[in-house]
Formats: structure tokens, sequence, C-alpha cells
């Protein structure tokens, strides 16, 4: 295996910067929020000038993700990590339940979060496009083993499952936020039952 070559001084400083710039725009929206937080003030905490950040990140949703997209990656991974056993319905819906309690915990800044980013351009676009594209990946994984283990039939398409099951999983995310109070359980039972017309068949 072809040795990776060192980074160079600067590489390493540019990647501190960012990563200050990162840890700073994420400390600031939780507390003054998003929209009160201007590039600016960020430029001012983070003790670099204006123009170093735009050289980063491009626009605040860009920063937005980027400083979100390390907790969610997370919650998905360890969700995937510490599945139930068996059970194509539990599996996808203890997923579910793991990302609606991220969102949850604070639905005014996930509403921003879904809004800012949902047709983000350029990298960070693309840095979710692939979040997305990994997600409905592992999600088909699940549906084959579940065709394998003889739980779904046969014929079933796994990567339009998956997608389908997507579907499901934001639908029941909107629905949530766009209430005062996000029900996780009440969500849960909506995915749930949309699941079970999917992909459960009846003889």
């Amino acid at each position: 295996m072809m040795r990776q070559p060192k980074p160079t001084r600067r590489q390493v400083q540019k990647e501190d910067t960012r990563k200050i710039i990162q840890d700073t725009a994420y400390t600031l929206f939780a507390e003054i929020g998003y929209t009160e937080t201007t590039m600016r003030i960020l430029a001012d905490r983070a003790g670099v000038a204006l123009g170093t950040i735009f050289k980063h990140f491009p626009d605040k949703p860009s920063l937005l993700v980027a400083a979100f997209q390390d907790d969610l990656g997370r919650i998905i991974h360890e969700a995937f990590q510490a599945l139930p056993e068996s059970g194509i319905k539990e599996q996808l819906l203890y997923i579910t339940g793991n990302i609606y309690t991220f969102y949850a915990n604070n639905p005014e800044f996930s509403r921003t979060l879904i809004k800012e980013t949902l047709f983000l351009k350029g990298e960070h676009g693309q840095m979710l496009d692939r979040q997305l594209t990994a997600f409905i990946n592992a999600v088909s994984g699940l549906l084959k083993t579940a065709v394998d283990d003889g739980e779904l039939p046969i014929e079933t398409d796994t990567h339009e499952g998956a997608l389908a099951f997507g579907s499901f999983y934001f639908a029941g995310l909107v629905m949530g936020l766009k209430k005062p109070v996000f029900d996780v359980e009440k969500q849960l039972m909506l995915v749930g039952a949309l699941i079970d017309h999917h992909f459960i068949r009846t003889e």
C-alpha cells in the first residue's frame, strides 16, 4: 500500500483554521442562534479575518452543515452499530428513532437546518449528498439481509425499498418539526405504519 504524503505545514495550518471556524460556529449557533450569528461575529469570536472564513465556507448554510455534520454522522453510525439483531421493521424504526431524537432535542434549530440545507450547492451540498447516498446504501444492505433471511419477499427491490424508506423517514421528520413539540413516538408510529404498508406482505 502506497504511503500517503505527509501534509505540509501550510495544509495543517489551513485545516486547523477551518476547525477553529467550524467549532466556533457550532458554539455560536448553540449560544445565540443561527439567525443572530453573523459572519463578522463569527470572525471576531474565532480570531480570524472575515475573508478567511469565506475562503473556507462560502455562506452560512455551508457552515451550518459543517458544524453539525459530525454530530449527525456519529448518531447514524452509532444507530447502525447498535441495531436489534433481527426484524427489519424494528431495525428501521431504531435508526429513525435515534435520528428523530437528535432533531427533537432542538426543534427550532432543526427547522432552520432542514430549511437552509435542503437544496445546498457546492462542496457542502455534495457532502450532504454523499451522506444521503451512504445512508440509502446502508438501508439497502439491511433490506437485502432481510430478503436473504426470508423476512421479505425474494422479489423485493432493496434499493427501491431503501428510497421508499427514505421518503417515509423524511415525511415523518417534516411533519414532526411542523408541530410545536416534536413527538418522536407519534412520528415513529407513522413511519411504522408506512413500513408495514410498503414492505409487509399480507396473504
